[in-house]
């Protein structure tokens, strides 16, 4: 009998202690799903932040792109209106060489030359190309050399030749380049 309260304690401690054990082991196995539960809560928290710094990255890199492209399609077109305005200038200093078969240029150097010539008083000396001599009037007190080289014009100097009024074609298309720049713009660029 005593063998059998024995067996009965022993069975009885054995149902405690695997009852106890049950509950260590539940409460464990309740405390580790509660460490996965946050475990995968922080790392979706910071899959979302990682998610949400990424589509930022992106959308600054987009901005950046977008503001360089933006940037490179204006330094093109500037260029190419740099061009445009290159080559109708061109055209124009070319067309230069023609003028002087025209009306309007006889009547230009006439007037030019005989408006300088009065501003320098007395006599002067006035430079032009081969063949412009019958373009000039008789002017008092002017001595006329057809020595000068271009396309055009004439180049007036007092009679000490230290004061000089350049009317050469080349140096009046310079001197009104930028002028020329501005009204070649507005009429190829700017819409009325």
């Amino acid at each position: 009998m005593l063998n059998m309260s024995i067996e009965k304690l022993k069975n009885s401690l054995l149902s405690e202690a695997n009852e106890e054990a049950e509950k260590i082991v539940a409460s464990a196995q309740a405390h580790v799903d509660n460490m996965l539960n946050e475990e995968r809560s922080k790392s979706a928290a910071l899959r979302t932040e990682a998610e949400m710094e990424v589509s930022k990255l992106l959308a600054e890199q987009y901005n950046e792109r977008t503001a360089w492209a933006r940037l490179e399609a204006k330094r093109i077109l500037a260029e190419a209106r740099e061009d445009a305005i290159e080559n109708v200038l061109e055209d124009f200093f070319e067309s230069l060489s023609k003028i002087r078969k025209s009306p309007e240029y006889k009547s230009f150097l006439k007037v030019s030359v005989e408006k300088a010539s009065s501003e320098l008083g007395g006599s002067v000396t006035i430079h032009i190309l081969k063949g412009d001599k019958e373009c000039l009037p008789k002017l008092k007190g002017a001595s006329i050399v057809e020595d000068l080289e271009g396309l055009g014009g004439a180049m007036v100097e007092s009679s000490d030749g230290k004061v000089r009024v350049n009317l050469t074609l080349e140096t009046l298309f310079e001197t009104r380049r930028d002028e020329l720049r501005k009204q070649i713009f507005q009429k190829l660029f700017e819409s009325k």
